[in-house]
Parts: structure tokens; sequence; C-alpha cells
């Protein structure tokens, strides 16, 4: 398993890079993966990304870069190149090949862990930058877990429940009794059952022997805090708000409120079609019943017939036939097709997807071609001026450590553009053209791989209805099939 953290960088790149590249904690640079870039050429080229976007400033306001830290247990048995591969493979997926990274492997602790340091804008220079919000630290786990899955390795469970934090989760999966938040919860849960009232709720649960308590917060004013029967002086109290988002005393109110007004429905619905079932004859009661829908079959395979059974178990086998005539229509209404035919029409649409999965594996390689190929364009064209400075100059030695950075960057987009068998001195004559060529085919490129994501999409969820279908359909005819055999 693996747990994931970022970390904004605003201040000077070279320093995280220096860290993470360090040989101490990288077997000598062994384990360490440049995409986009490379050890000369790393803060160049981020500060050349960043300098593109329209409100960048050179100063520690600006992101320039994020350092994202993958951890791994100590109990998966991983090797430090599979975690680097996994951790290069984690930012190719997450940001679809646009930015550039350094991916490093640390194995000086008793874990495996990678330390990655990602461009903040687009390698493309067009200066657009991550969107950093919430939803990409769901994504960054979501994708991580995924990889661990893929490579053998194992991954933390989430808790639904909310106000529950990792150390909690792991106290329930080993204490039988629970944590003690989730013993607390609980108890709550229980007095809330049976309280008329708020003040009727806190009554109750100092009965049963629990620390109640109210303190004055600058947030939410005046707060009940909650403590077990059994707690000691040392152990901690727990305000309501704290518990999760169904503790808080106005959720406690109101749950309350809503059970009493349930109730209060259940029992005048109950009243009224028992006075209504009292007043009506046996006739108008089998008319009412005929009338029923369901909206799913109803498992008989397990019944018994009996002189007492007999008229439930002939209105089950009606509600099904009915059930299993609407089944029919609307596989033919919605998917044009029958009955018999769900099961090929899953797996035809599962095929679809696989297909559509290999596509964009394939597709995402050329994208990450294209992103590099715009990428070392606009360097070569940037920096061709000062490279020719550089092979005119007396001094070359001086000349290139005033300008390693650049130059290092030129060279190694040079090396990368003679390996495409790329004119350059053509594309030197027309390189706004050719680049804006290369944006457009990238675009339309991206695009394609949208399109291919929704189709994917609405397969599954057609594959989900379908098997809901399915489901129902085997009920029905297992259920004839078994009463034939008898």
């Amino acid at each position: 398993m693996a747990i994931t953290k970022i970390i904004k960088i605003k201040g000077s790149v070279g320093s995280c890079l220096d860290y993470i590249t360090d040989k101490n904690k990288t077997s000598n640079q062994t384990y360490v993966t440049y995409d986009g870039c490379s050890n000369n050429t790393v803060s160049y080229i981020f500060d050349q990304a960043n300098r593109m976007n329209p409100h960048f400033t050179n100063n520690d306001d600006s992101i320039k870069a994020y350092h994202i830290i993958q951890s791994f247990s100590k109990d998966d048995d991983i090797t430090p190149e599979t975690a680097n591969q996994i951790g290069a493979e984690l930012m190719n997926r997450l940001f679809n090949n646009k930015y550039s990274f350094v991916c490093a492997t640390h194995i000086d602790h008793d874990h495996t862990h990678n330390h990655i340091l990602v461009c903040a804008a687009e390698r493309t220079m067009t200066g657009k930058k991550i969107n950093d919000n919430l939803a990409l630290l769901h994504k960054l786990q979501r994708c991580s877990d995924d990889l661990c899955l893929e490579h053998g390795l194992n991954v933390i469970k989430k808790p639904k429940e909310k106000g529950k934090n990792y150390r909690e989760w792991y106290e329930d999966l080993n204490n039988p009794n629970g944590s003690k938040k989730t013993q607390l919860r609980k108890l709550i849960d229980s007095k809330i059952k049976t309280s008329s009232n708020f003040d009727d709720f806190i009554e109750q649960m100092r009965n049963a022997g629990a620390g109640v308590e109210f303190v004055n917060t600058s947030k939410y004013g005046k707060v009940a805090k909650y403590r077990l029967p059994d707690a000691t002086e040392k152990d901690r109290w727990n305000r309501g708000y704290n518990l999760g988002a169904g503790y808080s005393d106005q959720v406690i109110e109101r749950r309350i409120r809503r059970r009493l007004e349930f109730i209060e429905k259940r029992d005048r619905l109950r009243a009224e079609r028992e006075t209504k079932n009292a007043n009506m004859t046996l006739a108008e009661k089998a008319i009412d019943k005929s009338t029923l829908k369901i909206s799913s079959m109803i498992d008989t395979s397990n019944d018994t017939i009996s002189s007492d059974t007999i008229g439930l178990t002939k209105w089950k086998n009606k509600q099904n036939a009915m059930r299993m005539q609407q089944i029919i229509e609307e596989l033919r209404d919605n998917y044009n097709i029958s009955y018999t035919d769900v099961k090929a029409k899953i797996r035809t649409l599962e095929a679809e997807n696989n297909r559509l999965e290999a596509d964009i594996r394939d597709t995402n390689k050329s994208i990450n071609n294209f992103t590099k190929i715009i990428q070392y364009c606009k360097i070569y064209a940037s920096s061709y001026s000062l490279a020719c400075n550089y092979g005119e100059a007396t001094d070359k030695e001086v000349f290139y450590q005033n300008h390693s950075s650049e130059l290092s960057a030129f060279f190694e987009a040079d090396e990368f553009l003679s390996r495409t068998a790329m004119d350059k001195n053509s594309f030197l004559k027309n390189s706004d053209k050719y680049i804006s060529f290369l944006s457009e085919r990238l675009s339309d490129i991206e695009e394609n791989v949208s399109h291919a994501k929704e189709q994917i999409r609405e397969n599954k969820q057609i594959i989900r209805e379908l098997h809901s279908y399915q489901k129902e359909i085997d009920l029905y005819l297992g259920r004839n099939i078994d009463r034939g055999a008898r």
C-alpha cells in the first residue's frame, strides 16, 4: 500500500531537486527518472514553462512546482526499481503526460518511498498550470491505489464513516469493540432512538454514565462534548461535531425530530390502512391487490406450497410474470434486443471497452511523444541564437558557465529532435507555424481520447443496467426450470 502527500513549492526548485536526488538516498542516483527534462535542465525548463503563464511572478507567491511523496508500506515486498516505475507511471496517469517531472526513489529508510518533483505548468509551454484542488488529492490517491493493485501490492481500504481518520479506522479493525470514538457514536445512536428531544437525550446520556459537558467555541458557540462511561481523567473529550457529520448538536436535534415525525407518520398510515381494510369487501381487497406493482423479481425458490400459502404463491408467480413482461418491453424499447440476447450484448460492450482502453493506452504514448516534440521545438527555437553565440565565443568555457542551463536545454532538445529526423533548418524558418500545427494535432488526439473515455463510461452504465436485468431473468427462468424438473 502507498500513502500520498502533496507539497507546494513556491521557493527554489533547485533546493528541492538536490534533496530528492541525493546520491546517498537514491543509490548514487540509480533510482532517478527524468521525464521532459534532465538533471542539468530541470530548473531552467520548469522556469521557462512557468513564465508562459500570464499570472507568473518571480517571487515566493507563485507556485513553481509540486513535491509529491508516495510512501510504500514496509510490509510490501517491493523493489526500488518497481517503486520508481510506479512513481513514473503515477505521474503520466495523473497528468496525462502533460507535465515534466523527476521521480526519485529513496531507499535510506526501512520503507521505500518516492519523491516526485513535477512542474506546475505544462511542458508544451502553453502556460496552463495544474488545477490544484481537493479533487487532485483524491485522484492522486486513487491512481496510486490502482497502480499498487496492478503491481500486486496492498491498498488501504477507505473508511466510509465521516469523521474517521486512518488511526481510528486501524483501531476499529483490530479492536472487537471498536475505537473509543466508535463506541461513543454507538452510545449516542442508541440514545437518539429513545429520546423525545435534545434535553432528554442529554439526560439519558448522563444516566448511562457518559460524561457530558458544554463548552463555548468561537465558531459554533455553545456545544456539547462527550466521554465514555468508563473513561478516565486522561481520556480526551470529544465534541459532537468532531465525531462526524451526524453528531453535532443541531444534527442530533434534527435526527430526534425526524425519527418522531417518521413514527407519527407510520402510525397514522397504519391506522388509515387498517380502517380502509376493515371497510372493504373480499372482492374489493382482491381487486386492490391485483393492481400492486413490483420493481424486481420475487425469489420463490425456497417457498413451500401448502394450503395456507397457495394463494400467496399464485400472487408471486403472477407478479413475476408481469415483471418479466415489463423487462422484455424495456429491453426492446431501450436496447433493441430480446431477453435472450442480454448476455451477448454485455460481452459485446465489454469487448468494445477493452478495445477502447487499449486504444487509449496506445494514444497516450502518442500524446507523450507530441508533448515532448512541442516542448523541445520551443526550447530549440528560443535558444538557437544563444547556441550560435556560444559557437562564436572566444572563451567557450566561460560562456558555457554563464549560460549552462539554457545551453544544456538546447543541446538536449537538439539531440531529441535529431532522433525524430526533423529538418531543423526548415523548422527554424517556420517554427511558429510548425509548432501551431503540432499543437492542433495534439488537441485533436486529446479530444479523441476524451470521446473514447466518455464512450467507456456510457458502456459501463449500460452494462450495469443489463446485469441487473440478467439477474432478474435468471431468477425468473431458474424458478420455472426448477419447477419443470420437479
